[in-house]
């Protein structure tokens, strides 16, 4: 028997709450390895669950509009979602190497993780101006991903810190920035829910302007 479209959506959420915890305890020194593997394991095991149960609603449903809209989106931000939880295990592997206290990932991992709740609550609530927001967001991280790169091979080359200190944190800035990718692909994939828009590939310039606008697109 398969689900209903609204009970994909429940599972997307479920999973969701999961991937916000590894990102939280990613940034938590206190945390192991080990301790990410063990909730990277249940999002793993989401991430088939789901993609099974969409193929099964899919064939057995027929859903046509939004509701194969909804199926659609559902699938594709499980992959983002578990590409997010490996991003969370790489930004605990090598943040138990950094060993400096760093302003700028803090304010990154900050940023990327309210992202990510505004991309799952623009889901769960089908608002695309908030979709649209975490897309305008996203430049931001990428702005703070190139100045760690700039800064930090520049103390590098100084030896103001070791090169595995350095290598180390531009490792963990990629990462957050990786996850602001996959975040704006979950608010791209909300839009496209709500409004049947596809804006990627450089087509969501003008689509989010009249979003914000109230226009109608």
């Amino acid at each position: 028997m398969s689900l209903s479209s609204e009970e994909l959506r429940q599972e997307i959420i479920r999973m969701s709450a999961l991937v916000e915890k590894i990102l939280s305890l990613a940034f938590d020194r206190r945390s192991s390895v080990e301790e990410i593997f063990l909730i990277e394991n249940e999002v793993n095991q989401y991430h088939k669950t789901i993609d099974d149960n969409v193929f099964k609603y899919i064939a057995l449903k027929t859903p046509i509009a939004r509701d194969l809209r909804m199926a659609l989106s559902v699938m594709k931000i499980n992959a983002e979602l578990e590409r997010m939880a490996d991003q969370g295990v790489s930004i605990t592997h090598w943040g138990q190497k950094v060993k400096g206290q760093y302003p700028i990932l803090n304010t990154m991992s900050k940023e990327v993780i309210d992202m990510v709740k505004a991309a799952i609550d623009a889901f769960v609530e089908a608002d695309v101006r908030k979709a649209t927001d975490v897309i305008q967001r996203d430049q931001n991280i990428n702005d703070l991903n190139r100045e760690v790169i700039k800064v930090f091979l520049g103390r590098m080359q100084t030896a103001e810190i070791t090169f595995e200190e350095g290598f180390s944190v531009i490792r963990v800035a990629k990462n957050l920035e990786r996850i602001g990718d996959l975040t704006t692909n979950i608010a791209e994939d909300v839009i496209f829910l709500v409004s049947g828009d596809d804006i990627r590939h450089g087509k969501g310039e003008k689509i989010a302007r009249k979003y914000l606008k109230g226009d109608e697109v």
